[in-house]
């Protein structure tokens, strides 16, 4: 061991992920669903988005962390009846 090395650190450590839509994506530290939707080319404006099943409104998702594990759908808002 040597001075710097993080003793808590797993030599078996797997990435961390998100599930977008399904498909596990690399998760990092402050990521949110704001940056997921820009960094997927997704156009804010025409999609809804859920974390684990809670509805994300648009003017929250620059301020709504993701986690390891966490769940984002991303879908297309239907409207009509």
């Amino acid at each position: 061991m040597r001075e710097g090395d993080d003793v808590f650190a797993s030599v078996h450590a797997t990435p961390a992920n998100v599930l977008v839509n399904g498909t596990p994506t690399a998760w990092r530290l402050g990521l949110t669903v704001a940056d997921v939707l820009r960094e997927r080319g997704t156009d804010d404006e025409w999609v809804a988005t859920a974390v684990n099943t809670r509805f994300v409104p648009r003017a929250a998702r620059l301020d709504t962390p993701l986690w390891p594990d966490d769940r984002l759908v991303v879908f297309s808002a239907v409207v009509g009846g």
